[in-house]
């Protein structure tokens, strides 16, 4: 028995499939661009303490994980002197 994916496809085909691919990964990424903005504008309203990332989880509809992994990233892209005394547990 032979695999679906495994068959060979036309070149109109795998480009086609690829374009799809990024246009999915685009949209990924900007609703991940979006999410992250509005993880900053619920910090200043929420402010970091304990339970703010499920509650900014429950707001986004997304599970805390996902939170954590943005505010990681956020971060990470702020001077040092911007993060000092931060910690993302």
């Amino acid at each position: 028995m032979t695999a679906e994916w495994s068959r060979t496809v036309s070149a109109d085909e795998a480009h086609r499939r690829a374009a799809g691919r990024r246009a999915y990964n685009l949209r990924r990424q900007l609703d991940a661009s979006y999410r992250r903005a509005e993880v900053v504008r619920l910090l200043a309203r929420y402010d970091l303490r304990p339970g703010v990332r499920a509650r900014i989880a429950a707001d986004l509809h997304v599970h805390p994980t996902t939170i954590g992994r943005d505010l990681a990233m956020i971060l990470d892209h702020m001077e040092p002197s911007q993060t000092a005394g931060v910690e993302v547990s």
